[in-house]
C-alpha cells in the first residue's frame, strides 16, 4: 500500500523519518518500506514510501516492476531504518 510522504508524517508522527518510518511499520506491521518517486513529479525526487507486509510479497514485485515508479530506494527493513 502506498502512502505519501506527507500523510505519512501526518498519519503516524514523528520528528524525523526515522521516527515516521518506526512509526509506520509498528502501525501498519509492514516489514520493508520503499520510498520512490512517482511519475506525475520529477521523476528523482522521494514523494510517496511504499509499505510491503513481508520481502518477496507480489506489491514489492509490482513496485519494481511498475513504469509508474522511479528512483526507488528501501529505507526501512524489518526493523531496522536504513540511511540513504
Amino acid at each position: 500500500m502506498s502512502i505519501s510522504i506527507a500523510a505519512a508524517r501526518s498519519a503516524y508522527g514523528g520528528a524525523t523519518e526515522e521516527e515516521i518510518l518506526e512509526n509506520m511499520a509498528k502501525a501498519c506491521g509492514c516489514r520493508r518500506i520503499y520510498k520512490y518517486a512517482n511519475d506525475y513529479g520529477d521523476k528523482r525526487t522521494h514523494t510517496d514510501y511504499k509499505r510491503i507486509p513481508f520481502p518477496g510479497h507480489p506489491q514489492e514485485t509490482a513496485l519494481f516492476n511498475s513504469q509508474y515508479v522511479h528512483n526507488v530506494v528501501l529505507v526501512y527493513d524489518d526493523g531496522v531504518t536504513l540511511k540513504k
